[in-house]
C-alpha cells in the first residue's frame, strides 16, 4: 500500500529540510517529548507504543518507508504519551511544522492527501480497537498478518511477503497476545501451508483467503479492498 508520503510534491518538499539517521532499536521520540518537526521516513521502520501503569509496552502501529509523523503534533501542537523506536536501520527527513502547515494550507492536493491520511489512520486505529474485542487467538493473528501483508505486503512467487523487519513479539504485543500464544498460532498456518518464511524470516502469505475466512469476507472486504484480488476461491 501507498502511504501519503509517497506523493512526488510532498517528498519533494520533505527532501528541503534535514536528514537524520537511526540504528536498530534506537529510540526516536520519547513520550511527551517536542518533537523535532514533522518526521517522513524514507527508509526503515519503527513501531509506536505506550507504557502501561505495569510497565509492560503496548504497540499501537508500525510505520515505514512514506509515513510521517506526529500527525497530532502537526494538526494540534499536542504531544502525546507515546515513544517512537527504530525496528532497523531507519533514515528519515525532518521539516518545520509551520512550513508544512503553510504548504497544507496552499495546495489543494497535498490537504486532499492529507485528509485521505487521517481517514485511513482513523480507520487503523478502528480496526485496531475491533480487533482487540475478538476473544479467540486465531481471529487477532490472522487479523495481525492481513493488516502488515495490506500495509507492507510485496508479491512474491506465489504469495506475498510482509516485508517488514517485525519481530513475532511485537506482533503478539500490538494484538495484546503472549508471544508464545501469537507463535502457536502461526505454527498452525504454517502446517496448514497458508503461511511460509523466507530466508530472513520475514512472513509470506501463501493462502490470504484462508486468513479472510477467520476474520469473515465482509469485513476482510470492507477492511482490506485491495487484498481481495488475491483471493482465488
Amino acid at each position: 500500500m501507498n502511504a501519503a508520503g509517497d506523493s512526488e510534491q510532498l517528498k519533494a518538499f520533505f527532501q528541503t529540510g534535514h536528514k537524520r539517521h537511526y540504528q536498530k532499536n534506537e529510540l526516536i521520540l520519547s513520550a511527551g517529548e517536542e518533537p523535532p518537526g514533522v518526521c517522513l521516513i524514507e527508509s526503515g521502520m519503527l513501531k509506536i507504543y505506550l507504557i502501561d501503569r505495569h510497565g509492560n509496552e503496548r504497540i499501537t502501529h508500525f510505520f515505514g518507508a512514506g509515513d510521517f509523523f506526529p500527525i497530532i503534533w502537526l494538526l494540534r501542537g499536542l504531544n502525546r504519551s507515546e515513544n517512537y523506536r527504530a525496528l532497523e536501520p531507519l533514515t528519515m527527513w525532518v521539516v518545520p511544522r509551520d512550513e508544512l502547515l503553510k504548504l497544507i494550507m496552499n495546495s489543494k492536493e497535498i490537504l486532499a492527501e492529507m485528509l485521505d491520511e487521517m481517514v485511513e489512520r482513523y480507520l487503523r486505529y478502528a480496526r485496531r480497537i475491533e480487533n482487540l474485542l475478538y476473544s479467540d487467538a486465531r481471529s487477532r493473528c490472522a487479523y495481525r498478518l492481513l493488516s502488515l501483508v495490506n500495509r507492507f505486503g510485496q508479491p512474491r512467487g506465489e504469495g506475498l511477503v510482509i516485508n517488514a523487519n517485525i519481530t513475532q513479539e511485537d506482533m503478539a504485543r500490538s494484538v495484546n497476545m503472549t508471544r508464545e500464544t501469537f507463535g502457536r498460532c502461526l505454527s498452525r498456518f504454517h502446517q496448514k501451508g497458508q503461511i511460509d518464511y523466507d530466508e530472513e524470516r520475514h512472513i509470506i502469505i501463501h493462502d490470504v483467503g484462508a486468513l479472510v475466512k477467520i476474520i469473515g469476507r465482509q469485513e476482510a472486504e470492507a477492511t482490506w479492498p485491495n487484498l481481495m484480488k488475491y483471493i482465488t476461491d
